[in-house]
């Protein structure tokens, strides 16, 4: 990301300005240009530089200081623009100067978290030091780690937390904790492995606990196991559509796989559960069960600071194919609502009335 500040020359023989007090210029500069040509959601510069401006001024009188510097008439833009930094950074500077009781990175940090929480999603954050600060603090009602059900194993828990059990009446439950791919694990093929067992030991029903999961890579091919190249999602930029996601057929498999899906459900936990659930859920393959997803379903790039913490954007944002519906935000709702204690058990139910039925 190329910030917008570019050095200002001065005239042979003219005297340099008085230097202003540090704000950490070159850094929020970076941060501004980063959210504002690449947030999807398309805040504009004008949002932006008054939340860091007020940002700036709420700890100024935090701590008794000096507020009597004017707020700029911002440009409402959608795009970083030099003079519009240059207008914040002047004001910016001036308190700064005026309030010396405030550090250079009290400064910068307090514009930082303004200027992201700009952003409504989930996926726009900054991380500094170990410490990550969302844009969108989100207040979590659901069990991070529920119980797992009694049942005959199909697998018990490995690095990703998968595991498998067989249910009465032929439900195989499914859970784990990350969709992690790395060099020397694959969870799109260790699913398809416990896949592989509860076909042979007689699975009839498949029931996947998503609670707690914190996302990950390939969501989008375990769900092609269960479908046959229908569209699951459209992606969208910040200047419009970048077309249409669909299960990759390639993927699907056989018939003795192609049974009834309950998918269980929380607020803990999203993106790529979440990305997993709208696939299936678009094309009516699976039954959502438990409470009201988070909301995550979008895709960040990075943008490493000079000193070695990073602003992450939300350059993608993912709508239903099929039915139109915007889950970014929003989360997935269930079909059956119900509360962590009983979610598995009334999926589970479910899940046996369709096999009982014949159902897919």
């Amino acid at each position: 990301m190329t910030a917008c500040t570019t050095p200002s020359a001065t005239p042979s023989g003219t005297p340099a300005p008085a230097p202003t007090a540090d704000i950490k210029r070159s850094k929020l500069d970076v941060v501004y240009s980063a959210l504002v040509d690449q947030d999807v959601h398309r805040v504009s510069s004008k949002t932006a530089l008054e939340a860091a401006l007020a940002a700036i001024r709420e700890d100024v009188r935090a701590t008794n200081g000096k507020d009597d510097v004017p707020t700029p008439a911002f440009e409402d833009t959608t795009e970083a623009v030099f003079s519009e930094f240059k207008k914040f950074a002047a004001a910016a500077g001036q308190l700064a100067a005026k309030n010396p009781q405030l550090s250079a990175e009290r400064i910068s940090l307090a514009a930082i978290i303004a200027m992201i929480r700009t952003s409504p999603d989930c996926h726009t954050y900054y991380v500094d030091a170990g410490r990550r600060i969302d844009s969108r603090p989100v207040r979590e009602r659901g069990d991070p780690s529920p119980p797992v059900p009694q049942g005959v194993s199909i697998k018990e828990a490995d690095e990703a937390g998968l595991l498998g059990r067989m249910l009465q009446g032929g439900v195989a439950y499914i859970r784990f904790r990350e969709f992690r791919i790395t060099g020397t694990y694959d969870i799109r093929k260790e699913v398809r492995t416990v896949l592989e067992k509860a076909v042979a030991m007689g699975a009839k029903g498949w029931l996947f606990d998503l609670r707690g999961n914190v996302g990950g890579n390939g969501p989008e091919i375990i769900a092609s196991y269960f479908l046959n190249g229908e569209p699951g999602m459209e992606i969208f930029l910040k200047n419009g559509s970048a077309g249409i996601s669909r299960a990759n057929s390639a993927f699907r498999l056989g018939d003795e796989y192609q049974l009834p899906i309950a998918i269980v459900q929380n607020d803990r936990g999203g993106s790529g559960p979440e990305v997993f659930t709208l696939f299936l859920k678009e094309n009516r393959r699976a039954t959502v069960v438990g409470m009201r997803s988070i909301g995550c379903l979008g895709a960040t790039v990075p943008t490493q600071l000079s000193d070695g913490s990073a602003i992450f954007v939300v350059v993608q944002e993912f709508v239903g194919a099929v039915t139109r519906a915007k889950y970014n935000n929003v989360g997935i709702p269930p079909d059956i609502e119900a509360s962590d204690a009983v979610a598995v058990e009334v999926a589970s139910n479910h899940l046996r009335a369709e096999i009982a039925k014949g159902g897919s």
